[in-house]
């Protein structure tokens, strides 16, 4: 699992020893030091959990680096390489990338490794043994204790277990401990419920955008939030509905930086009593195919309904018809024309179909992971082939007083059968055949990888925090 540093790279470690030294939090280069780890793990070790130079106070040639090889703005790629040459006016550097990493460069790059880049993605990492990160997490875990004889004691403690790998810490305090900086050393979090109001929805997204540049993950369910085109008497009009406000939680994935370069995670949940659970697990079907597959078999009409707002028809123009129609042609001519099978045939069923088939909001919930929380209640309708009831707390109907409870109580209680145990009025929103809602998921977790499927009542029941009079609200992205 791991390489001596000098079978790796070739660094002028007495410079890099003088760079540390306008860093207290990191610890110097000794000859007793070769974990280095290979391949994934040396680049996941350099780029997230070692401490760099952010400012490029000591960027100089010839400095080793991890930078963005590959600029996509979906699927970037990290590697490492060595600093040819640098241009502070532009603030550009001609990076050569190390072999291993090539394979992400354009042709005409790949040749000779060398790539131009903006000094905004690369970075200089000052840590290039696990020691240095295992001495500085040992530091910060040893900091606080009362005398400088204990720290010392728990240092060593510490920094054995660390550098024999008898304890590999989670990667927020691998980056976190001991570096003087103000991010959290949990991987990830779950939220309390979110409260049904624009200023609750606004604090838990305010929660979840400083979790998230800490460089923690979340995970909300999102089930206490009222469905589409629910009555909101406060300004005399309707609901968005939950999966719209999920939404724009989803995207500070996209917006927050997070602490160290670990890309953003979240995890969101919404419950299968939801009167908006079929428009959650649609909404971020991408595949146009199994959204046509949803709309020809299945025998719920909201289904069908949410399938057909999701898929977009592009029609073909005059001149792509001609196109396509030019390319069958040659289909009886030997040789195609120099056209492949497969060429001929997408023209064929261009033409079939008339046009092009996508998605609508192809971005929708992008963002996080989607689950479905799953009741026993629900598990048993399948099971029994049931109709199976979508339901939420009545607010169109409740008396002042009512709503008053509401706002202090349904983000506290978060389970639409306990709050109707309490005696607190609930409105059957519609009934679906169980199998249809269980089909539904399983086809669009097949082909699409989501939603995920959390057994809900079964994490309740199961879980320690019952003796502490708490509750099972979601999971987190870590624990999907």
């Amino acid at each position: 699992m791991t390489v001596l540093l000098n079978q790796k790279v070739n660094m002028n470690v007495e410079k890099l020893n003088s760079d540390i030294e306008r860093f207290p939090q990191v610890h110097p280069i000794t000859p007793d030091m070769k974990l280095t780890h290979k391949g994934v793990s040396r680049l996941v070790m350099l780029d997230r959990y070692a401490f760099k130079d952010t400012e490029k106070l000591t960027l100089s040639e010839g400095d080793f680096v991890v930078l963005t090889v590959k600029e996509d703005p979906k699927f970037p790629a990290r590697g490492l390489g060595y600093v040819e040459s640098i241009n502070f006016e532009q603030k550009t550097a001609v990076v050569k990338v190390e072999d291993e990493f090539r394979g992400a460069l354009s042709p005409e790059e790949a040749e000779n490794g060398l790539i131009t880049r903006s000094l905004d993605v690369i970075e200089k990492p000052l840590e290039v043994f696990y020691e240095q990160i295992a001495k500085r997490n040992a530091t910060g875990l040893a900091s606080v204790e009362k005398t400088e004889e204990k720290r010392k004691e728990w240092f060593e403690k510490f920094y054995q277990e660390l550098v024999q790998l008898n304890f590999v810490p989670a990667g927020r305090v691998l980056y976190g401990a001991g570096a003087d900086t103000d991010v959290t050393y949990f991987n990830c979090y779950v939220m309390p419920y979110v409260k049904d109001s624009r200023e609750g929805i606004s604090e838990h997204r305010k929660q979840v955008m400083e979790i998230m540049s800490r460089g923690g993950g979340v995970g909300t369910n999102g089930s206490t939030l009222r469905p589409r085109n629910t009555l909101a008497r406060g300004v005399n009009g309707k609901s968005s509905g939950s999966v719209s406000w999920l939404d724009d939680i989803a995207k500070l994935t996209h917006l927050v930086e997070q602490g160290g370069s670990r890309r953003g995670a979240q995890m969101i949940m919404l419950a299968d009593w939801h009167p908006d659970i079929v428009e959650f697990i649609i909404s971020k079907m991408q595949n146009p195919r199994i959204l046509r597959f949803l709309i020809e078999n299945t025998n719920d009409e909201m289904i069908k309904k949410h399938a057909q707002d999701k898929l977009k028809f592009t029609p073909l123009t005059e001149s792509e018809e001609a196109m396509y129609q030019g390319i069958i042609n040659y289909k009886q001519i030997p040789g195609l024309g120099g056209f492949s099978e497969k060429i001929i045939k997408d023209a064929e069923e261009k033409l079939q179909t008339g046009g092009t088939y996508s998605v609508h909001n192809s971005e929708f919930l992008t963002g996080a992971n989607i689950s479905v929380c799953l009741t026993k209640d629900f598990m048993d309708a399948v099971e029994n082939d049931g109709e199976y009831e979508l339901r939420f707390p009545d607010v169109e109907s409740y008396s002042k007083e009512e709503m008053a409870n509401y706002n202090e109580n349904w983000h506290e209680v978060g389970d639409v059968r306990e709050w109707a145990k309490q005696g607190n009025k609930v409105r059957t929103y519609r009934t679906i055949r169980a199998k249809e809602l269980w089909n539904l998921i399983n086809i669009c977790a097949t082909y699409s990888a989501e939603p995920g499927i959390f057994f809900f009542d079964n994490a309740n029941d199961m879980t320690n925090a019952q003796a502490y009079g708490q509750h099972v609200v979601a999971t987190n992205p870590c624990g999907e």
